[in-house]
């Protein structure tokens, strides 16, 4: 065998390697949002008159209506790094409630309403941090993690039976 014979068979394999090994990583892209489940998404989304436009892993509002409860992770792939609240927008009804379960990554991290309805406490940073809130009340419930605040580290729970009017009034 000469010389041609096994240059010429070397970069044939290396090209099937690359067409295998692409074809074997289509979809598998890494997403801003990483760690949402993709599940039902608001029929109507309400207007957050702009709350959530710097926040990268806002897709939509995720429809988890008719569930007793849900759980928002804290301090996921978000942000440029560990800086969000995934799903970012989340539909509920009256009475569900909302675990946020920390990550452990990112840094320490808190849930504030920018109303006043909720606080997590100071921020911390261990991944058995839990927080709990029940919402009884319809309406918009808009909140942060204070030391991420200017990283877009938003969130928001909207809270209703129906549909949303568009309006996004927050409660």
């Amino acid at each position: 065998m000469d010389i041609a014979t096994t240059r010429r068979n070397f970069l044939k394999a290396v090209g099937l390697l690359t067409v295998m090994g692409s074809a074997g990583l289509a979809g598998c892209t890494t997403r801003a949002n990483e760690g949402q489940s993709n599940g039902p998404r608001l029929p109507n989304e309400p207007n957050y008159k702009g709350y959530l436009d710097g926040t990268d892993n806002y897709d939509y509002t995720h429809d988890r209506r008719g569930n007793d409860a849900i759980t928002i992770e804290v301090g996921s792939k978000a942000n440029m790094g560990d800086y969000g609240f995934s799903p970012a927008a989340v539909a509920i009804s009256p009475h569900t409630t909302v675990t946020w379960k920390w990550t452990g990554r990112g840094g320490d991290h808190n849930v504030v309403a920018t109303q006043g309805t909720f606080d997590s406490g100071e921020p911390v940073s261990d991944a058995d941090t839990r927080f709990e809130y029940t919402f009884d009340r319809p309406g918009t419930y808009t909140y942060v993690c204070e030391p991420h605040e200017g990283m877009d580290m938003k969130g928001v729970i909207f809270v209703g039976l129906g549909e949303p009017a568009g309006d996004g009034g927050t409660a």
